[in-house]
């Protein structure tokens, strides 16, 4: 018969020591959105200090708020009217 107990601790145990490994050499950090780099944990927006990374991460915003106004725009138009159909406006 397989000793149950015995094979879980074998493998909790080298599950503990895998972790202890891995976490001496992770620093904690954050990489940088646009260009990946290694950046401090604490930097807000999430980007490096790169010039091309800020004009990327501003076209970026820019660009996911024209994508939002689009989106609410479609919808109203699509929706708009459906509901005066259906609340008798319409014919």
């Amino acid at each position: 018969m397989v000793d149950a107990k015995a094979i879980k601790d074998k493998v909790s145990k080298k599950i503990n020591s895998a972790r202890s490994k891995i976490s001496v050499n992770n620093v904690p950090h954050k990489h940088c959105r646009m260009c990946g780099v290694n950046i401090d944990i604490k930097s807000e927006p999430r980007i490096c200090k790169e010039i091309t990374c800020i004009e990327k991460l501003e076209k970026q915003e820019k660009n996911d708020k024209m994508m939002r106004i689009m989106f609410f725009v479609f919808f109203a138009a699509i929706v708009a009217p459906i509901a005066l159909q259906l609340l008798g406006y319409g014919a």
